[in-house]
């Protein structure tokens, strides 16, 4: 039996010392990526060097750059045709307010996220939180919590009965398997790392153990 190919249904986060060592990592096939510019080290002048993989998600979180240089990073992603880009609803409004415009005009579809690092609130906390990323022009919400127990994965998953265009899963080891289980529930995509040195988030694993969950999952599920 042919196994379902989920290069483009699993993104690969990842951040690089160079654009150099970004494009011969970019030159993969069937290759969807996030760039996470905040973790990344080389120049923000350096983004227009980059040759895109086939999918592509441009992210810069605050931390390393000021605001007005993660607005021109932003602007760049937009200019170099980043498929995705993604913004925090809950402390980019700023910035969300200035690329509005730029965003209106291009192909570049705006992810809205959030990200709870402690917990996963009840369900009408979730739903208000995901209504309010769409109601902010999101084209696809992100809500990502920690769960700590298997009745937080249950409201969120709940989540897809009520939205598209969503991407929720929990953080931590209890949230692993939301990571792949959620493309059955609707998902777009979901989120791995390129290799365990490259880990960006509690119970993110790499893409191979990603698929491989879902496989898993999946078999199940027959």
């Amino acid at each position: 039996m042919e196994i379902e190919d989920l290069s483009l249904k699993i993104c690969r986060s990842a951040h690089f010392r160079s654009t150099e060592i970004a494009n011969k990592t970019y030159r993969l096939p069937s290759l969807f990526t996030e760039l996470r510019f905040d973790l990344s080290t080389f120049p923000l002048d350096n983004l227009s060097d980059l040759t895109l993989p086939e999918k592509f998600i441009f992210t810069c979180r605050k931390g390393r750059f000021t605001e007005t240089e993660r607005l021109k990073a932003y602007k760049k992603a937009l200019e170099i045709g980043a498929d995705f880009i993604d913004l925090d609803f809950e402390t980019d409004l700023n910035l969300l307010d200035h690329l509005k415009s730029e965003i209106a005009v291009c192909k570049t579809q705006l992810i809205l996220s959030q990200h709870n690092y402690n917990s996963t609130p009840n369900f009408n906390q979730l739903k208000e939180s995901t209504q309010k990323a769409f109601d902010l022009g999101a084209d696809i919400a992100k809500i990502i919590t920690t769960a700590k127990k298997t009745d937080d994965l249950d409201r969120i998953y709940q989540l897809y009965q009520h939205f598209d265009n969503l991407i929720a899963f929990a953080m931590g080891e209890e949230g692993m398997e939301s990571r792949a289980k959620i493309l059955f529930l609707g998902a777009p995509f979901t989120y791995a790392a390129f290799s365990e040195k490259e880990i960006t988030a509690p119970g993110q694993m790499n893409f191979q153990q990603t698929a491989n969950l879902y496989h898993q999952l999946n078999s199940i599920r027959k």
